[in-house]
């Protein structure tokens, strides 16, 4: 079984990275939520793809699953993945559970800065012979590249959900139609 940051010396690795105005939570309910029905927020079609090449040389890639309750332990599992780190709001590793010859896992990091919150998403391949390391070099300029547009959405839907919370929000705040307007919500009476 592979321990918890044994990918760290994966002798290959490509990743990408965004920064969002976002904070980490909100990056992390994004990121915690990969998967399953969700999908995988970009490019969708070529995981599909991958997924089909899995099932036919025997694999589960076609299958889509999520932990019930939402919240990731490790040991779970999502799709072919299995959650290797679920700590919230900064890393989550997931170990690669498709057929390949090597071992892969994909790691997502998210770190607040000063302007706000970055989120990479790397994979990390150890190969298996001569197969293995053809199979990353195939692979590594997609990793790229979905990378790159997988972060960048990941932020979009954090900004996205901080702004309908913020919405949802300003709505309880408003008073009911006829209440005394200026009044403090806690001074306003109930209708």
């Amino acid at each position: 079984m592979t321990t918890a940051d044994e990918h760290l010396a994966y002798p290959y690795r490509a990743g990408g990275e965004a920064r969002t105005r976002a904070s980490p939570e909100s990056v992390w309910r994004v990121v915690s939520a990969i998967g399953g029905e969700n999908r995988y927020f970009t490019l969708n079609a070529l995981w599909t793809v991958r997924e089909a090449i899995d099932a036919l040389v025997g694999g589960e890639g076609m299958v889509r699953r999520r932990p019930k309750d939402g919240a990731l332990r490790p040991g779970d599992r999502i799709d072919s993945w299995t959650v290797l780190v679920a700590d919230a709001p900064h890393r989550l590793s997931l170990l690669f559970g498709m057929k390949a010859p090597g071992r892969g896992v994909l790691e997502f990091v998210i770190r607040r800065e000063a302007a706000g919150t970055v989120v990479s998403a790397t994979a990390y391949w150890r190969p298996r012979g001569l197969a293995g390391i053809l199979y990353w070099r195939a692979m590594e300029p997609a990793h790229r590249f979905l990378f790159r547009m997988l972060t960048r959405e990941i932020c979009r839907r954090a900004e996205q959900l901080e702004a309908e919370l913020a919405t949802s929000a300003v709505r309880a705040e408003e008073p009911p139609r006829g209440a005394p307007v200026g009044l403090p919500l806690a001074a306003r009476p109930l209708p």
